[in-house]
């Protein structure tokens, strides 16, 4: 009986030992932290495996919260515990910068310069002083009032403003436009136009122009003769309808394009230069002052010459870039002559070159000349400058 008793005594001391010795629950660290320009909220610590514990990033002022470290961009982070410890970093990012401004005459309506979270907008209105005009953002985007959507990059932009045109003292009273049409600042080339076409386009040629059906001898309008028109068409129309002015439609009713004998005056009446840096912008092309005595009009000032007067970019003048034209696809800036590459600048006039209507008439000028009577394929891309009658 004894013996029984001993017995029983040592099996529980010996199932005391084991229960005192048995391994408790592990636990895992968790370790978040914040780079700089924020913070985070949650508790670190050491957690059961299954259990839940929930981060979330606090973006300091002018930051924003990009992702944390393992890739995930859920804010607030769930974190289930697994069996290993973790450790995250919530990132920031400073807040994309936006910075507005406005060239000479004319102003930004509303303050908005600072930093904006990504994803927000803003919006941005140019305001023109008196007789002047608004005439687009430095990135070639021509709306006003404008909203931009930030994204993660800043943003810095120009309003620039002109006024519209100038008085070069023409007999005809014909004031010409600052800038080309789709121009933003005189010394940018502007878009480009198929004759006759209101829209620009990325492809040129009589595959895609409007008043043909593929072919120069396919015409539907503006031909007057008949191996030119399509099926035999003729019309008696030789110089633009409003209709397809693009500096009409685009500027309104009181701008139209430059006719042949615009051009001419033009150049018999006003004084150029030749220039390869307008106002310090690296772009070439001629500055056509108006004339300070009659001796000066008609004056052309090529490259290789010398000016005989003394004018200044103070005085009243336009300037006309030499802005290339395009063939197809292809921008094509120049051509070579004698050896010599030579920046060209083609711009067009509504006027149809009636002897042979797949042309119309153009001024065509380089470095080393200035033809107000030259002529180009209708389906090509040149330049506008719009004018403005009395």
């Amino acid at each position: 009986m004894r013996r029984l008793v001993w017995a029983a005594i040592g099996v529980a001391l010996i199932s005391m030992v084991f229960a005192g010795c048995k391994e408790e629950e592990p636990t895992y660290t968790v370790q978040v932290t914040a780079t700089e320009g924020g913070t985070v909220e949650g508790q670190n610590g050491e957690y059961k495996e299954g259990e839940t514990v929930e981060f979330k990033a606090i973006p300091a002022a002018d930051y924003y919260f990009t992702k944390w470290s393992n890739g995930s961009t859920d804010n607030p982070l769930t974190i289930t515990i697994t069996n290993k410890d973790i450790i995250l970093t919530a990132q920031f990012a400073q807040s994309p910068l936006v910075t507005i401004s406005a060239s000479d005459n004319g102003t930004i309506d509303t303050e908005v310069n600072g930093r904006y979270a990504p994803g927000s907008s803003v919006t941005i209105t140019a305001k023109p002083d008196a007789d002047y005009y608004f005439a687009g953002w430095s990135d070639g985007n021509t709306e006003n009032p404008r909203i931009i959507t930030i994204g993660n990059e800043d943003v810095s932009l120009k309003a620039y403003f002109f006024v519209p045109t100038v008085d070069l003292g023409l007999e005809s009273g014909t004031l010409w436009a600052t800038c080309n049409l789709g121009a933003v600042a005189p010394w940018y080339y502007g878009d480009y136009y198929a004759w006759g076409e209101t829209e620009t386009k990325n492809n040129f040629g009589y595959e895609t122009y409007k008043y043909c059906k593929g072919s120069k001898e396919s015409f539907t309008k503006y031909c007057n003769n008949a191996e030119y028109g399509y099926n035999g068409f003729t019309d008696a129309l030789t110089t633009l309808e409003s209709t397809d002015d693009a500096a009409t439609t685009i500027w309104g009713s009181e701008y139209s394009m430059p006719i042949v004998a615009d051009w001419n005056e033009l150049s018999s009446q006003c004084y150029w230069i030749w220039t390869e840096n307008y106002n310090n912008q690296n772009v070439s092309g001629y500055i056509v002052y108006k004339a300070k005595s009659a001796d000066d009009k008609g004056t052309i000032v090529y490259s290789s010459g010398t000016p005989s007067a003394s004018y200044s970019l103070s005085d009243s003048h336009i300037f006309l870039p030499a802005a290339g034209l395009y063939s197809g696809s292809d921008f094509r800036a120049g051509w070579y002559v004698n050896g010599s590459y030579l920046q060209l600048g083609i711009y067009w006039s509504a006027s149809l070159e009636e002897r042979y209507p797949d042309y119309a008439i153009c001024c065509h000028f380089d470095c080393e000349d200035v033809d107000p009577f030259e002529f180009y394929g209708r389906g090509i891309g040149l330049s506008i400058r719009p004018v403005k009658r009395p």
